[in-house]
């Protein structure tokens, strides 16, 4: 759960969690006795990217581990309690909790910090995205303190090492688990439309818009050329009829925007509805982003992407440079809707055109990890690290 510091029920939920954990703490050597299987806890706002990604294969293919998803919204759980899922306000899930062997995070823990400080519960980040966004050592404090943190290539061991100030030891080279459906796909697309409610546009190409969110520029519009939404979209959607296809919209968690859009129109997928991002970048036919990390996901479809030249709202700078940019980039709004038209109807051109610097900068962010087995890759390093043989439980 993303939490709204203006919100009180938020802050309510944050305290109790608080309470709950450190409560717990005393007993875990007593609690560990009852539990059957190792237990691995998985947190993020939502389960989605890396974290589904391990999630559907350890249950898959790992029945020696029990895999939990740790969530601190009510709502969130209710939806979801079927499916391994525990409430950070429960009392019994927290002591459950207290008995994890190790626990996996994609952003920050809240008050799981007191488990990475006062307990041997092994920690492991997967994070939530390869970056254009520029951080520092300051940014990961807490993340250089877990056991290790695992990372998509070379390229990013060298920025974790160099750039975010971590322990080479502590950096393992695994690929991004919430790549492997891209490149190895386990689901065909009509039945991916169909699932998220799209059954209407079959027959029709998707062109999905995902803009990053303000970040560090608090005057920042999700629109970009100084154009409203609803102008904005009314111009893309024109393009979008005119070659067979409908546009889809997908703001960032972070974004607090709502827009009042004819569903005919525009479909919007929103993070809160629909966190499987991965699944709605297979089906999309063009994306249109800005400094989105969602660009470096979508690269391994090998499918026309434009590039919105807008103002980064990064205040510590780059990660990943505007040269990691790969397909074209537009400045302004008849230069947007020529692009589209352009990749709409001419893709084969597109990749005469950008096909090579698609396939450089892959390999380049990716290094080879991106071949459908990084989820893998990340349960056999949290195996040996955990010194746990499945085959002998």
């Amino acid at each position: 759960m993303k939490i709204n510091k203006k919100n009180p029920f938020h802050w309510i939920y944050l305290l109790n969690f608080t309470l709950l954990v450190l409560s717990s703490i005393p007993f875990r050597p007593l609690l560990k006795i009852f539990r059957k299987k190792p237990l691995v806890v998985l947190y993020g706002h939502k389960l989605s990217g890396n974290l589904l990604a391990l999630k559907r294969q350890l249950d898959k293919e790992h029945p020696g581990f029990q895999t939990v998803f740790l969530t601190m919204d009510p709502s969130y759980y209710r939806q979801n309690k079927n499916n391994n899922f525990l409430l950070a306000q429960n009392p019994i899930h927290i002591f459950k909790l207290a008995t994890a062997e190790c626990i996996i995070s994609d952003h920050g823990l809240h008050a799981l910090l007191f488990y990475l400080k006062l307990t041997n519960i092994k920690f492991f980040d997967v994070w939530h995205g390869i970056p254009f966004k520029g951080f520092d050592a300051e940014d990961f404090r807490m993340q250089q303190q877990y056991e290790e943190v695992w990372v998509a290539s070379p390229l990013l061991a060298d920025l974790y090492v160099n750039g975010f100030g971590f322990e080479l030891k502590k950096v393992a080279i695994t690929g991004y688990a919430r790549t492997d459906p891209l490149v190895a796909p386990q689901e065909k697309a009509e039945h991916i439309r169909q699932r998220l409610g799209l059954k209407h546009s079959k027959g029709y190409k998707l062109v999905l818009f995902a803009p990053t969110w303000k970040q560090d520029s608090r005057k920042r519009s999700l629109f970009p050329f100084d154009i409203l939404g609803q102008t904005f979209f009314e111009h893309l959607t024109r393009v979008c009829r005119q070659h067979g296809a409908i546009l889809l919209f997908r703001a960032h968690l972070n974004s607090k925007e709502q827009l009042l859009l004819s569903r005919d129109e525009v479909i919007c997928l929103p993070f809160s509805d629909y966190p499987d991002t991965e699944a709605i970048l297979q089906i999309t036919d063009v994306l249109i982003c800005d400094w989105s990390s969602i660009a470096f996901d979508y690269l391994l479809l090998n499918r026309p992407t434009i590039f919105l030249d807008v103002e980064p709202p990064f205040g510590k700078g780059f990660s990943l440079g505007p040269e990691y940019r790969f397909g074209p980039v537009v400045n302004n709004l008849p230069d947007l809707l020529a692009r589209l038209e352009y990749c709409l109807t001419r893709p084969t051109e597109y990749w005469t055109e950008f096909g090579q610097r698609h396939e450089l900068l892959r390999e380049k962010i990716y290094g080879g990890f991106a071949d459908g087995k990084a989820a893998q890759r990340c349960i056999d390093r949290l195996r040996r690290t955990l010194s746990i043989n499945e085959s002998s439980q």
